[in-house]
C-alpha cells in the first residue's frame, strides 16, 4: 500500500480528484523527481527555494561523502610514493656527500679521542687512546672470544651487507610495541662507521643513514675480519680502557696474545659493549655477573652461528665468580689527578646530551669544555691521600675502612673539583656521586631555612628543646642526652639539638613543607623519606644524598642576593669535529633557580657563620676568612660532614665507613679538618672573603633584661644624687637604700636614668661622729614581661654615699657690721685680730674639734681602720662619694 502516514500527521491532501499522493513530489521532465510546495498548489517548488529543509540537513552528509571520495586510496597511494621518493632522493644525496674511507683513515681515526679542557680552556686530558693496545685479530690465541662477540651483538654479521634490515625491522616493530627504545639495530659495521667521526650536530635520523651509507661502503671495500677487528679494538670497556687486550689485562691480568681465556671471562668481556660503566665488574659486580650470565647462555644458543659452549658448560660457569681482582688495574692503568672530575663529565654528558653516547664520546674527536679548576682538583685528591684525616681518633691507628668524597663548586653552579675517594680509580664508586646519609647537614635545608623563609624565624627566635613524642612511640634524643628547655635558634643550630629541631618541623615548617624545599634544592627524595620525620628532620634517609647535591643545596645560602641555585655542572660547552657547538637538552639558566630568598639566605648564613664560630664546625675555621657552615653525623656515627662555603665558594664532604662502622665518626672531628684543607688551598692567595649583607635588615635580638652595671652617686647640699644608663624605654627602675649594706628599703622609682634622694636624716654637733654611710642600688623592671620571674633584674653594682651635716651660719649683729669703716681700731671682736688671724678661723696649731682622731698629731698618718672617702668601700660595694 503506497499510503504516506505522514498525511495523518497535518498534511493537507492534495487536491484535484481523488489520486492518493504523498504530497512531497513529482517527476520533472527530465525525469528526476522534484519537491512539491507544501503550501497545497500542488506545485512543484522553484529551484530558488530548495536551499533549507531536509535538503539542508542532507547536504552535511554529502560533504562527509564528497571528503572521502577526495581522500580515496589513489591520492593515498600518491602520497606513500611521494614520500618513498623523497627518501630515496634524500638517501642519494647523503650518499653523495658523505667521504669515503680508506684503511688508513679507519686506523687513523681510531687514534682520534676527545678532549678534555679546564675553565681556563687548557688541556688537561683526553677521554679515550691513551690505555689501548692494538691487537691483530689473527694474534688472538682464544678464537671463539671475537665469535662470542658476534654472537652478542651481531648475530647475522656473516650474512648481511653492513646493514641487517631484518634486524632492523625487528627493532622498529618492538620499538613501537615499547612505545620507547626496546632494542637497537646497529651492526657491529654501522659502530665502526660511527666510529669514524660523522657529522655530530645532525640530528639522530640523518646520522642513521649515514651510517648506513658507510657501513655499505665499508663492506664493498673491506673484508669481514678487518672490520671485526677495528671493532674489538677501538671500543669501550669502561675503566678508562679501550680495546679487547687491555680489558683483558685489566679485568684478569691476562695477554690474550699468549694466553686463552676461559669461557666464563670471554662472557664477562662480550657482556660489557653494550653498558661498560653500567656493567663494570668493579663498580657493580653483581649487575656484571648477571650479564656474563646471560652472555653464557647466548653461546649456547644455536642461532646463525653454531654454540661456542653447551648449555650444561654455560651453567657450570654461571657459579665461577668473576675472576677480576682491583690490583690489576693498578697494575696496568696509571692513576690520574683528574680520574674523578673526568667520570662525573662523562655522566653529565650522558644526561644534559642524550644525543651523545659515551663510546661517542670516547672516540669522537670532541672538545669539551669544562668547570675544572685543576688546583683545586689535586688538592681534593692530596687532602684524600693525607693518613693524618683518617684515623682513629680513639687509637690513633689508621682506619682502613674509611673513605671520603667531596664536591668544591662556586656560587654559579661551576663544579671546580671532586673527591670520588681515597685512592680513587677510575670506572669505580665515584663517591662525589653517591648518595649517602647526610645526618644533620640536612636541617639547614628542610627545617631551618623554611622556618626563616615561611614563617618569619631568625637566630634570636626562642624554641623549645623539651621532650617530644611521636606516633609509634618515637621519642628522639640530643647526642648529649640533655634537654636544654627554652633557648634561641642560634643554640639550636650551634648545639645540633635533635629534639627541638623535631618540634620545629612538626610544629611549624611541617612534612610537606621539608619535602617541598628539599625538592627545590635538588635533594632527591625516597619514597620512604616523604612523612619520615627522621629523614626530613635528623637527615636519617633512606638513601641519603651525594656531596655535588649537598653543595648546590647549601649555594642557596651562599647566593645570598638570591636565595637560589645554579645547577651544578661540569661541563660549559661542547664543539664537534667540524667545530660547531653542541646544543644540551639541559641548558644551565642564567638566572638561578629560586629556592629560599635573599632574607633567608642571609639570615641563615649569619646563623651558619656562627656556628664555625663558636658551635659544631669550628675546626673548619680558615684564618682571614669568613666561613659558614653546618656537620653532620648519622645514626651509630657510621659517616660524617660538613658542608661550608665562604662568600664565593661552596664545600661538601663527607667521611664515611665503608662497612659497618668501626671508627665512630663526627662532622666537626672529621670532615670539618678536611674541607678547611682544601677550602684553603682554593683561597690561597685570594683576598680575605667576607659575607657581604644584600641589603636585609638585621634580625632584632630579643629585649634582654640586664642589671645596671654602671650606678653612680654623689652627696651634695644636703642631697643623694644617682645616675646610671638608662638601656630601654620599656624599663622602671626601683631605688633601694641601706644604712648597713644588708637590709634594703625601695626608696622610690623612675623611668629615667638618674634619682634624687633628698630623705636623709644623719645626727646632730652632739653626736661624736655626725658623718653616715649609706648604700644604693637600682633595679631594672621590665614593665612589658609577660613572665614575671623574668620581669625584674638582678641588683645593679652598689655605690657608698658619705653623708656628713651642713655647718649651722653664726648669727651677726647687723649693728657690729660696718664695711664702709676701714679703721682697724673700730672693728667688732669678730674681725681679724691684730695678729692676722681670724678669730672664727680654725688656727692651725689648735686641734680641729671635728677631727675624728685627736690623738694623731700627724695630718698625713690616717687611722688604718679609717675609710678614705676616694677608695673602695672595704665590702666591695663600690665607691664612697661624699
Amino acid at each position: 500500500m503506497a499510503h504516506n502516514s505522514r498525511n495523518s500527521g497535518g498534511l493537507p491532501p492534495r487536491s484535484g480528484g481523488g489520486r492518493r499522493s504523498n504530497g512531497r513530489s513529482t517527476t520533472n521532465r527530465s525525469g528526476s523527481v522534484a519537491p512539491y510546495d507544501r503550501s497545497g498548489n500542488g506545485s512543484p517548488v522553484s529551484r530558488s527555494s530548495r536551499g533549507s529543509g531536509r535538503r539542508g540537513k542532507r547536504g552535511g552528509r554529502n560533504n562527509k561523502k564528497n571528503f572521502f571520495r577526495f581522500f580515496n586510496w589513489k591520492w593515498i597511494l600518491g602520497i606513500f610514493m611521494t614520500l618513498i621518493l623523497v627518501a630515496v632522493g634524500y638517501y642519494w644525496y647523503l650518499a653523495m656527500n658523505t667521504p669515503q674511507y680508506s684503511k688508513k683513515d679507519v686506523l687513523k681515526k681510531m687514534e682520534s679521542s676527545s678532549t678534555v679542557y679546564d675553565r681556563n680552556g687548557k688541556k688537561v686530558m683526553d677521554l679515550g687512546g691513551a690505555n689501548r693496545e692494538y691487537v691483530k685479530l689473527e694474534d688472538i690465541k682464544s678464537k671463539d672470544l671475537a665469535t662470542a662477540f658476534v654472537k652478542v651483538e651481531d648475530e647475522r654479521f656473516y650474512k648481511h651487507n653492513g646493514v641487517d634490515y631484518q634486524g632492523l625491522a625487528r627493532a622498529v616493530v618492538k620499538n613501537i610495541i615499547a612505545l620507547g627504545k626496546a632494542e637497537g639495530a646497529s651492526t657491529i659495521t654501522m659502530q665502526v662507521a660511527r666510529n669514524v667521526g660523522l657529522g655530530t650536530r645532525e640530528k639522530t635520523y640523518t646520522r642513521k643513514l649515514r651510517e648506513i651509507i658507510v657501513a655499505r661502503d665499508f663492506e664493498k671495500r673491506f673484508d669481514k675480519d678487518f672490520i671485526l677487528e677495528v671493532y674489538l679494538n677501538y671500543i669501550d670497556f669502561g675503566n678508562g680502557v679501550k680495546g679487547i687486550k687491555m680489558a683483558a689485562k685489566i679485568y684478569f691480568d691476562k695477554d690474550i696474545t699468549k694466553e686463552k681465556l676461559e669461557p666464563h671471562e670471554i662472557a664477562l668481556l662480550a657482556g660489557l659493549p653494550k653498558a661498560p660503566y653500567g656493567y663494570n665488574p668493579y663498580a657493580a659486580p653483581e649487575k656484571a655477573e648477571h650479564r656474563r650470565n646471560v652472555v653464557l647462555n647466548k653461546m649456547a644458543e644455536q642461532n646463525t652461528i653454531d654454540p661456542l659452549i653447551t648449555q650444561a658448560e654455560a651453567d657450570k660457569y654461571k657459579k665461577k665468580d668473576l675472576g677480576t681482582n682491583p690490583e690489576y688495574i693498578d697494575k696496568y692503568v696509571k692513576k690520574n689527578a683528574y680520574d674523578a672530575f673526568r667520570d662525573v663529565v662523562l655522566d653529565e654528558i650522558g644526561r644534559r646530551y642524550p644525543g651523545v653516547k659515551k663510546t661517542d664520546l670516547v672516540n669522537g674527536g670532541y672538545k669539551v669544555y669544562t668547570t675544572l679548576d685543576p688546583n683545586a682538583q689535586k688538592a681534593a685528591e692530596a687532602a684524600l691521600e693525607k693518613k693524618e684525616f683518617f684515623l682513629n681518633q680513639e687509637t690513633g691507628q689508621p682506619a682502613k675502612d674509611l673513605n671520603a668524597a667531596l664536591t668544591l663548586m662556586n656560587k654559579k653552579g661551576e663544579i671546580l673539583a671532586v673527591g670520588g675517594g681515597r685512592n680513587y680509580k677510575t670506572g669505580f664508586y665515584n663517591w662525589s656521586r653517591m648518595p649517602i646519609q647526610p645526618g644533620s647537614s640536612i636541617k639547614p635545608i628542610t627545617v631551618y631555612g623554611p622556618a626563616v623563609k615561611d614563617h618569619g624565624y631568625n637566630e634570636y627566635t626562642m624554641v623549645k628543646d623539651e621532650p617530644i613524642k611521636f606516633k609509634g612511640g618515637y621519642e628522639p634524643k640530643n647526642e648529649t642526652g640533655k634537654f636544654y628547655g627554652e633557648i634561641p635558634l642560634q643554640e639550636v643550630v650551634n648545639k645540633s639539638l635533635n629534639v627541638s629541631t623535631l618540634r620545629i618541623l612538626r610544629d611549624v615548617v611541617k612534612l610537606a613543607g621539608a619535602e617541598k624545599y628539599a625538592e627545590k634544592a635538588g635533594i632527591k627524595l625516597h619514597k620512604k623519606d616523604r612523612g619520615s620525620w627522621a629523614a626530613l628532620a635528623l637527615g636519617g634517609m633512606t638513601k641519603g644524598a651525594s656531596t655535588i647535591q649537598m653543595a648546590q643545596a647549601y649555594s642557596a645560602f651562599a647566593n645570598v642576593k638570591t636565595g637560589g641555585i645554579y645547577p651544578a655542572h661540569t661541563v660549559k660547552e661542547i664543539k664537534g669535529q667540524d667545530g660547531e657547538t653542541l646544543e644540551p637538552a639541559k641548558p644551565i639558566p642564567e638566572t638561578p633557580n629560586p629556592v629560599y630568598d635573599k632574607k633567608t639566605a642571609w639570615y641563615m648564613t649569619r646563623m651558619l657563620k656562627d656556628n664555625v664560630e663558636r658551635g659544631t664546625g669550628t675546626n673548619a675555621q680558615i684564618p682571614g676568612h669568613e666561613v659558614a657552615g653546618k656537620t653532620g653525623t648519622t645514626q651509630k656515627s657510621k659517616e660524617s660532614w660538613f658542608v661550608g662555603y665562604t662568600a664565593d665558594y661552596i664545600g661538601a664532604v663527607t667521611v664515611f665507613n665503608e662497612k659497618e662502622a668501626k671508627v665512630e665518626l663526627s662532622g666537626g672531628g672529621y670532615a670539618a679538618p678536611i674541607f678547611k684543607e682544601v677550602m684553603s688551598k682554593l683561597l690561597e692567595g685570594k683576598p680575605p672573603q667576607r659575607f657581604k649583607n644584600p641589603g636585609v635588615p638585621a634580625p632584632k635580638p630579643p629585649f634582654e633584661l640586664k642589671p645596671i652595671q654602671d650606678l653612680k652617686g654623689e652627696f651634695n647640699s644636703g642631697t643623694v644624687n644617682l645616675k646610671w644608663s638608662d638601656y630601654s624605654d620599656r624599663l622602671e627602675y626601683r631605688v633601694e637604700r641601706s644604712a648597713d649594706g644588708q637590709s634594703w628599703t625601695g626608696i622610690g622609682k623612675t623611668s629615667e636614668g638618674t634619682f634624687s634622694d633628698n630623705n636623709i636624716q644623719v645626727s646632730g654637733e652632739t653626736s661624736e661622729d655626725p658623718s653616715k654611710t649609706f648604700y644604693y642600688r637600682v633595679i631594672a623592671i621590665d614593665t612589658k614581661a609577660e613572665d614575671a620571674e623574668s620581669k625584674e633584674s638582678d641588683p645593679s653594682n652598689v655605690v657608698t654615699v658619705l653623708v656628713l651635716p651642713e655647718e649651722p651660719e653664726e648669727d651677726q649683729n647687723p649693728e657690729d657690721q660696718n664695711p664702709e669703716d676701714e679703721n682697724p681700731e673700730d672693728q667688732t671682736p669678730g674681725d681679724q685680730d691684730p695678729n692676722g688671724q681670724n678669730p672664727n678661723e680654725q688656727d692651725p696649731n689648735e686641734q680641729d674639734p671635728t677631727d675624728l682622731n685627736p690623738d694623731d698629731e700627724n695630718p698625713d698618718d690616717q687611722n688604718p681602720d679609717e675609710q678614705d672617702p676616694n677608695e673602695q668601700n672595704p665590702n666591695g660595694q663600690g665607691p664612697i662619694f661624699r
